[in-house]
């Protein structure tokens, strides 16, 4: 729902009911976007909408990205925000707090949705994150959750010798801790999608669906340049069951999530 959040935050019911009229059923939070759980579940559920999974974020995170939203503070600015509150030592309290969230809105899956170039700078700083989303993933699991990571582009540099998607694979318990493979974000990154669904079945939970132009940015999900019906079957024969449309910086969203899901429902 980061594609439609300046729309949510000048009405957030009415933008629910135009996703559900659209045909779109699945949705994936941001925390609970500054609301009660409860309320915000209880919405969803006069829409006729579910929501599997959230990106992990505090309220105060939220209250960051509403306002960079409504352009209150800069993009760096709520950068500088998100850095300030997700730090080593609040990961487990946000993730409990996330825990809380989830169970209130009937969700399955808790998503840690970022990590910054700055937090995997050496492979100490990496190690101690992917420590605590091992111990992240018990905690979830513990509760009847499931944890999961999502990608952007900089997991795909090397950290010594090593991609860091790979450390991050290779160290986290596949039994506790999923992920939610971003398919423009590995694709920008030289990244072979199909080889890591192939390798990695029943590792992903959940898929972005997103695409990209001739010109590296983002499009419209059928209106760009990536492979979209072989990636979805791939994703499918890996055994993800949750696929969210996604367009991370469009001037007309609610265009681009119509002519997304059009495009989807063509595929079959």
């Amino acid at each position: 729902m980061f594609t439609v959040l300046a729309l949510l935050e000048k009405d957030f019911a009415g933008t629910l009911r135009q996703l559900a009229a659209l045909g779109y059923r699945e949705v994936e939070t941001i925390g609970s976007f500054g609301r009660p759980p409860a309320e915000l579940r209880a919405l969803f559920e006069g829409c006729g909408l579910i929501s599997p999974s959230q990106h992990i974020a505090p309220d105060d995170v939220y209250a960051s990205f509403a306002a960079w939203t409504r352009r209150e503070i800069t993009t760096d600015q709520n950068r500088a925000n998100y850095l300030a509150a997700f730090t080593q030592e609040r990961t487990l309290s946000i993730v409990e707090d996330a825990i809380v969230k989830a169970h209130a809105l009937g969700q399955r899956y808790v998503v840690w949705p970022i990590l910054f170039k700055e937090q995997m700078a050496s492979r100490p700083m990496l190690d101690g994150w992917l420590k605590l989303f091992n111990t992240a993933g018990d905690m979830c699991a513990q509760a009847g959750l499931v944890f999961a990571y999502h990608n952007h582009a900089r997991e795909f540099a090397k950290l010594g010798n090593d991609l860091i998607y790979d450390l991050i694979l290779a160290n986290t318990n596949p039994r506790t801790v999923q992920l939610e493979l971003d398919f423009y974000w590995i694709t920008q990154a030289h990244g072979d999608p199909f080889a890591y669904l192939e390798r990695n079945k029943g590792r992903y939970f959940g898929c972005h669906v997103k695409d990209m132009s001739a010109t590296g940015d983002f499009a419209t999900v059928g209106q760009g340049t990536l492979p979209l019906p072989r990636l979805l079957s791939a994703a499918r024969a890996a055994g993800v069951k949750h696929f969210y449309v996604e367009y991370d910086r469009s001037d007309d969203p609610m265009g681009a999530i119509t002519d997304s899901i059009a495009y989807l429902k063509r595929q079959g």
